[in-house]
């Protein structure tokens, strides 16, 4: 599992949305040139994203097709995650508190991915009524 930073976790959600092949992504992260994206994708530097692949290509690789962790996340970084990579809106699917997240509701698949990319200083419970809860530990 590779470790990322939360912004390459961004990136990396935004770089998957533009319907490009693995190949055509790695041989412009080889050139080092991702004005094309930049220009996809206006918000974004994919300056991370850059540095993640001089890290190793097999390691972005991991972490493109979502087998990373973020080092650190913060609750807006959460809330963020949850809308960006997986659709999922406050008041709609999840109730937002101060100190974390209640009554999410969402696919298995969906839980399992969120477990896997949350940092260590969050927790991921579920309830009786089928529901989700992410607070920090």
């Amino acid at each position: 599992m590779t470790i990322i930073n939360l912004m390459q976790a961004y990136e990396l959600d935004k770089l998957s949305k533009l319907d490009i092949t693995d190949e055509e992504i790695v041989q412009t992260l080889h050139t080092g040139d991702v004005s094309i994206w930049k220009e996809r994708v206006p918000n974004y530097e994919f300056l991370e994203t850059l540095a993640l692949f001089q890290e190793g290509e097999q390691l972005f690789l991991d972490a493109f097709h979502g087998n990373y962790r973020i080092k650190y996340v913060t609750l807006p970084g959460i809330q963020r995650l949850l809308h960006l990579r997986f659709q999922l809106e406050e008041g709609k699917d999840y109730q937002l508190l101060e100190a974390g997240i209640q009554n999410l509701t969402c696919h298995e698949e969906t839980i399992t991915n969120l477990q896997r990319m949350l940092s260590t200083n969050w927790t991921l419970s579920k309830h009786v009524d089928g529901t989700y809860s992410i607070f920090m530990k």
